[in-house]
């Protein structure tokens, strides 16, 4: 509407005009999806410095088959607290507030730990640093393989594939170290839909 027009309506038309053209409503198109009509949020399933882990250290050439998978019976194995790791190093995270459990260097670590995901949840991801290297389970799925060399942050982050969840899971990591220092340490998050 031109300026010339606005100025012959009387004031409040005018303003009402104009306001019409500045604010029109999005409404979402009747196709849409009621995933696509929902608001999402991120819930941590599990987080860093998380509790419950069980934990067994071995020598790199120690094979232990099947330990990602959920039938695999770690009763014999310790309980521990993430991050697993050293206090000395070079990595921010090798200090006394981040490990919780000592893993010593020159050694894998095997690690499991259950995780409950709804059934409606999103985008299942696991996230975390390794130092130095990780392989990454989810029901005996190895989900990503990581060389992160000296603790790079972030270096474990995988979106878990629909066809790997369930809705108790197994997380299990083999953890390598190839000396000086070790630290290990994830989180799993995903997105839950919810109604506007």
């Amino acid at each position: 509407m031109s300026k010339k027009t606005l100025r012959l309506l009387p004031a409040g038309l005018a303003a009402t005009s104009l306001l019409a053209t500045m604010v029109l409503p999005v409404v979402a198109p009747a196709s849409a999806s009621p995933v696509e009509n929902r608001l999402q949020t991120v819930v941590t399933a599990l987080d860093y410095t998380s509790t419950g882990w069980r934990f067994l250290q071995v020598s790199p050439s120690t094979d232990v088959p099947q330990f990602a998978e959920r039938h695999f019976d770690d009763s014999g194995w310790s309980t521990g607290q993430a991050g697993f790791g050293t206090t000395n190093g070079t990595c921010s995270w090798n200090n006394f507030t981040q490990v919780k459990t000592p893993w010593a260097v020159n050694t894998d670590i095997l690690l499991r730990h259950w995780v409950h995901i709804p059934r409606d949840a999103q985008e299942v991801r696991i996230q975390g640093t390794v130092d130095n290297d990780a392989r990454v389970y989810l029901n005996g799925q190895l989900l990503q393989a990581v060389q992160s060399g000296n603790c790079t942050a972030g270096a474990i982050d995988v979106v878990v594939p629909a066809s790997a969840l369930d809705c108790n899971n197994v997380l299990a990591i083999r953890g390598h170290d190839y000396g000086v220092a070790s630290y290990l340490d994830v989180r799993v998050t995903y997105v839950k839909p919810t109604q506007a």
